[in-house]
């Protein structure tokens, strides 16, 4: 585990970047897109576990805080989606430099998974794959940044977009996500690749889930990405 500051001298953000345990073939890289809030907070253990999970199949991991959160310089009241995103493409300069490779992997929980899917339709020659980890629908109202940035973040206009090689794990409000699907496929469009999984989640505050790890989904994420 090497923390470590990155991005410029007026947005300066604190990342950890998690060296891969092995080096096998090409180096392969993988940014952690956090949440944002209070659900940073809450899954702060999980998205570690990934990162560690991720260096021991091989991958350089990048974890970082977001400018006005965490270890980052700033104020929360400064942050905004576009600034995310902003972010976002500093930690992937910063491990591509690391990891000494071209493209990365975009991991993205909640909020995260809003901004890698922007980043990654917008940056395609440094983003081989997304996986978007339990997104918010822009009609969400529980977050500001999400809420702020509606017109930009709405996963219905940027499906089609993503790398062909694209991932959406949900592990609640599985309603929505079979709706979104089949409004999909009744307008002509291919299915959303989306996969359905019982675990914690760790962005909750609960009494009989907090600190429980969503070890379904991080196997499957290791899986996916080998």
């Amino acid at each position: 585990m090497n923390p470590f500051f990155l991005g410029t001298a007026d947005r300066r953000l604190f990342g950890i970047h998690e060296p891969a345990a092995s080096h096998e073939g090409k180096a392969r890289a993988a940014v952690l897109c956090q949440p944002w809030g209070n659900e940073y907070i809450y899954a702060h253990r999980s998205m570690r576990q990934l990162a560690v999970k991720l260096s021991q199949a091989g991958f350089h991991s990048l974890r970082f805080d977001y400018f006005g959160s965490g270890d980052s310089a700033g104020e929360e009241c400064d942050t905004d989606f576009a600034g995310l995103q902003v972010d976002v493409a500093a930690a992937i300069e910063a491990l591509k430099e690391i990891a000494e490779t071209p493209r990365v992997t975009l991991i993205g929980l909640r909020a995260g998974a809003n901004v890698a899917a922007n980043t990654a339709v917008n940056s395609p020659e440094t983003v081989e794959a997304v996986v978007l980890w339990d997104p918010i629908f822009a009609a969400d109202q529980q977050c500001r940044i999400i809420r702020e940035g509606a017109q930009s973040t709405g996963l219905q206009s940027l499906i089609d977009a993503l790398p062909s090689r694209s991932l959406i794990l949900a592990t609640q409000d599985r309603h929505s996500y079979e709706q979104w699907n089949r409004d999909r496929e009744a307008a002509g469009a291919k299915p959303a690749p989306i996969e359905f999984f019982t675990a914690a989640c760790p962005w909750v505050e609960s009494a009989s889930t907090s600190g429980a790890l969503p070890v379904p989904v991080i196997q499957r994420i290791q899986e996916w990405l080998r």
